[in-house]
């Protein structure tokens, strides 16, 4: 550091010596004096750009060369008190007197065969909240939509409905306030 000050008391040593030769050659004269002039303020501007790169940027790209060494952090921003953690809701699913959580997205295979019941979802505040085997009617006197704690059987569910053309994927909606927040799967399997 001590060698760039010395060179940028000498730019601006030399600065100086230039504007007082400067005035010196105007009033002797004047053509020479007004280039020396112009060629003057051209060193002082790259002068002045040296020095300011010296004095000022290189004390902060030091700074900096710390930081390069330091791993990434990512911040995740905390969820507010009215939108769900969708990855932390799951349907619980009785299948021959075993309870099964299946979270979002996920698919579960049943055998064609077997009954299950939609007995519970988990990770919601439940006021609200349809869940819906898209081709099953639960209820067929008031078909609302809401399949929780019905017996449900391949037999039963309207093939027309079906998300493959084997009749054999059924997605289950779960809806907040009539907003769709989720699916989860179901493939029947022989």
């Amino acid at each position: 550091m001590l060698k760039e000050l010395d060179v940028v008391f000498l730019l601006i040593g030399l600065i100086f010596l230039m504007f007082t030769l400067v005035s010196f050659l105007i009033q002797i004269k004047k053509k020479k004096g007004i280039i020396s002039l112009i060629l003057s303020l051209i060193f002082t501007f790259f002068a002045g750009y040296y020095i300011y790169m010296i004095i000022y940027l290189k004390p902060i790209e030091k700074k900096f060369e710390n930081y390069s060494s330091i791993e990434k952090i990512i911040i995740t921003p905390k969820l507010e008190k009215n939108e769900m953690k969708t990855n932390e809701i799951a349907l619980v699913i009785n299948l021959n007197g075993n309870s099964i959580k299946v979270n979002l997205d996920d698919e579960i295979e049943i055998k064609k065969n077997a009954t299950f019941t939609i007995s519970d979802i988990e990770g919601i505040d439940k006021e609200n909240v349809k869940v819906n085997l898209v081709g099953f009617i639960g209820n067929p006197k008031v078909n609302d939509g809401q399949d929780i704690g019905y017996k449900i059987n391949y037999k039963n569910i309207m093939k027309n409905k079906a998300l493959d053309q084997k009749g054999e994927k059924y997605e289950i909606e779960i809806k907040k306030d009539d907003k769709k927040i989720g699916s989860v799967y179901i493939k029947f399997i022989d």
